[in-house]
């Protein structure tokens, strides 16, 4: 069997360093890297959604109701339609290689790694 990280170099992803936890990679493509952690049943799990990398900053999807942004700590980026595209098509080939199945939710959308709504009140902040 193919060793994972071949399969993604074989797809046209670099394979970078993962962050905090040991044995992790980052598999990168588009601007866009997901990180993975491998298992004891030699599976590799992703540690959170997708990041776009923004001048060497990880930045994740947000979702603010009106409008979609890429936020990295306090500083956010809007989103442009084609981001979305090219996010929706990484993701989409990172799945196929992990053997993921695509639920029928995130095909729809993209699965944002924070929702905040300007109507909601009193509910806490990630």
């Amino acid at each position: 069997m193919i060793d994972l990280r071949e399969q993604f170099k074989a797809a046209g992803f670099e394979i970078i360093d993962g962050r905090a936890v040991p044995g992790s990679i980052g598999v990168k493509k588009y601007g866009y890297v997901l990180y993975l952690e491998p298992q004891a049943d030699q599976q590799w799990v992703a540690l959170g959604p997708p990041y776009f990398q923004i001048r060497g900053l990880d930045c994740e999807l947000e979702d603010r109701g009106y409008q979609k942004f890429w936020r990295h700590g306090d500083t956010r980026f809007p989103i442009r339609k084609t981001d979305l595209q090219t996010l929706h098509r990484f993701d989409e080939e990172a799945r196929e290689i992990l053997r993921l199945r695509s639920l029928y939710n995130e095909s729809l959308g993209s699965t944002c790694a924070r929702t905040v709504y300007d109507r909601l009140e009193g509910r806490p902040d990630r």
